[in-house]
């Protein structure tokens, strides 16, 4: 499909008013195309005349991307090239930016307090330096955020001085399904066995990481090679101490994880005390004060960033609103530097559940909270009569679409009730009409 080019903009004054007009005018056309690299919403081609722009953006998001790049042909020309080489290009500069500025801040933190005016001005200058990497009209996704946020107080290992590893997953609408077995890891046969009785590839897999197990190498790279990410939920189960956690008690064992992660050096997703807004968790809700369970989540991320994992995708996961048994979300929430995207938690109890009347109330709460964060439902499973079930399910995928959710991940165990799909071929059977021209 082409579009007409854009109009062009009102003659620059100054001396780069000759150079700026002549670009403009050079844009000859602007195409839309589903082949761009993920992350990446417009680009222009080698030569300068055409603007290639992702399929499907709406119509304020197309305009903006296509702005960003005629810009960037200003500031940046040597950046706006065939996706390939830009996305690398984009990459190597971002990843040396962030490493000169750790360093930077390193150096400093032994002369200035936290609360020192240098402080103030570093970051207003990093602000700046990030605004104009990012404005290239080319992104790999989200940005770790920024580097003079304090790390753990005990600092990054002895000897870490690895370049940090900058990987990203895709954050478009009904891109994600995935499922969880209480059989794995370390086995990951069941995932495959799962998509197998849906007819559609799995690509999140979920497990749970009780406090002090190891990363999951293995069943991490079997995922991989089954085009899956896996999705690490790590619990402080008893007897942790979430102020243990912020006083650096468990930095051994942090940090080993964080270092198997990094090893590992492709997409992870991890979570940290899910459900903490529930009271059924030791870790949140009625048993830890929720600024203590802050300073834990913050402690983790800061602790695996300064290992140079950003390589991880931080999701942040509570339960479905439910009055009586749940706090509000925002005395829980570490914030947006820290959290990449948000879980929800919820499930189809009853045959009256409906997609909304299960997560709508809390998905709006979510939205409010972060201003609009990625949102993946992060369990979900239906135990109703046969009709019922299925109904739910068809409703999980068109809610999923209407709601502009990530996906979901079905939680395919017994739980309170049985919310697997084996054995039961209605459900089975809606689960594949549903899936089918699912993402």
């Amino acid at each position: 499909m082409t579009l007409p080019p854009p109009q062009p903009a009102a003659p620059r004054r100054g001396r780069h008013a000759g150079a700026a007009q002549a670009r403009l005018l050079g844009i000859t056309r602007i195409t839309q195309t589903s082949d761009l690299p993920p992350g990446i919403n417009a680009l222009a081609s080698a030569d300068g005349k055409t603007i290639i722009v992702r399929a499907g953006l709406d119509k304020v998001s197309r305009r903006r991307a296509v702005r960003e790049v005629l810009a960037a042909t200003h500031r940046f020309p040597g950046l706006v090239l065939w996706p390939a080489l830009a996305d690398i290009r984009i990459r190597r500069m971002l990843a040396d930016a962030a490493d000169l500025w750790s360093g930077i801040v390193q150096h400093l933190a032994g002369y200035i307090t936290p609360d020192s005016p240098i402080v103030a001005m570093v970051a207003s200058a990093a602000v700046v330096a990030a605004g104009a990497g990012i404005s290239v009209g080319v992104t790999t996704g989200a940005i770790p955020t920024s580097p003079f946020r304090a790390a753990p107080s005990s600092g990054p290992s002895p000897g870490a001085s690895h370049r940090p590893i900058y990987r990203h997953l895709e954050q478009l609408p009904g891109s994600y399904l995935g499922v969880y077995e209480a059989s794995h890891p370390p086995s990951y046969g069941p995932v495959g066995g799962f998509a197998q009785t849906i007819g559609h590839k799995v690509n999140l897999a979920l497990y749970y990481s009780g406090w002090g197990e190891p990363f999951q190498a293995a069943f991490a790279d079997d995922a991989l090679a089954d085009g899956a990410t896996p999705v690490i939920q790590i619990n402080p189960d008893k007897p942790t101490s979430l102020a243990g956690i912020v006083a650096g008690r468990y930095d051994a064992y942090l940090r080993k994880f964080a270092a198997a992660v990094y090893a590992y050096g492709q997409n992870v997703v991890i979570g940290f005390g899910h459900e903490m807004n529930a009271e059924w968790s030791h870790w949140g809700y009625g048993h830890v004060m929720p600024a203590t369970f802050v300073a834990a989540w913050r402690y983790i991320v800061n602790l695996f960033r300064a290992e140079g994992d950003h390589n991880v995708t931080w999701m942040w996961t509570v339960n479905v609103d439910t009055p009586g048994m749940t706090s509000p979300l925002s005395a829980w929430y570490p914030g947006n530097g820290y959290v990449t995207w948000v879980g929800i938690d919820g499930y189809y109890s009853s045959a009256a559940g409906t997609f909304s009347t299960v997560f709508g109330q809390t998905i709006d709460q979510v939205e409010d909270l972060t201003g609009g964060l990625p949102i993946l439902i992060s369990e979900t499973a239906a135990d109703s009569p046969e009709a019922a079930e299925s109904r739910q399910i068809m409703g999980l995928f068109r809610g999923i679409q209407q709601r502009q959710i990530l996906g979901f991940i079905w939680f395919d165990e017994p739980g309170a009730l049985d919310w697997r799909l084996e054995g039961n071929r209605p459900a089975i059977a809606a689960f594949k009409r549903a899936a089918k021209g699912y993402s």
